[in-house]
């Protein structure tokens, strides 16, 4: 069986995005007259589940709160006018998209980053130029782990997702690609997390993001 396409994460995957999501969030709190703000580090957990998730966790209330509802918008809207700042791709990664481009393989893009924004990230980093399709939850589809993405991602790329590599950095990707039954699921070691010790025996890790060709040997 050979691999006949790729999906991929966003952010901390191919890109890093967390300062962009810190200042954002940060510019959130201001907004709503919260009397503190998130270091890089203290925003580093909080990144991988999408932006309402993120907002419950900083403030500490249910996903439904009003509080949380609030930080999540106004978040969201700050992230829409403000997306790339400060991001930039990882290293590895260019060189890696223009290998698997070269082999004439279709690639996707599954993120729980607000729709409007990675818009406007992808392209202005250059990545919509390599992907047949990049999908987040706004554009009608449940957030990984749910797999309904990533095999969305495949009916559109024309692949079954046994023949597909599920690429992430977090337990949301790791899960959704073993859910949507993908050929294999990589880790990039340069993410936001750590790889989930229950599932560090089944997933390809990537201490190098260039060592995702050799699943091409």
């Amino acid at each position: 069986m050979s691999i006949k396409a790729f999906i991929f994460d966003l952010d901390g995957t191919l890109i890093d995005a967390l300062p962009d999501i810190r200042a954002n969030a940060n510019r959130a709190l201001e907004k709503l007259g919260y009397d503190f703000q998130m270091s890089i580090a203290e925003t580093q957990p909080h990144v991988g589940g999408g932006a309402q998730k993120l907002a419950s966790n900083v403030l500490g209330k249910p996903m439904d709160h009003p509080d949380t509802m609030a930080m999540y918008h106004a978040f969201a809207d700050f992230y829409e006018q403000n997306p790339v700042e400060f991001g930039k791709m990882l290293p590895g990664v260019t060189e890696t998209l223009d290998a698997i481009q070269g082999k004439g393989l279709p690639m996707c893009i599954v993120t729980a980053k607000p729709a409007k924004a990675r818009v406007k990230v992808t392209k202005a980093l250059g990545l919509d130029g390599y992907m047949t399709l990049a999908l987040s939850p706004e554009d009608g589809f449940a957030k990984k782990p749910a797999p309904d993405m990533l095999l969305e991602c495949c009916r559109q790329m024309g692949v079954d997702a046994a023949d597909t590599v599920m690429v992430g950095d977090t337990r949301f990707d790791v899960e959704a690609g073993f859910a949507a039954k993908c050929h294999t699921v990589a880790f990039a070691e340069h993410g936001y997390q750590d790889v989930p010790t229950e599932y560090a025996e089944r997933v390809v890790s990537l201490p190098h993001f260039t060592d995702l060709l050799k699943v091409l040997d």
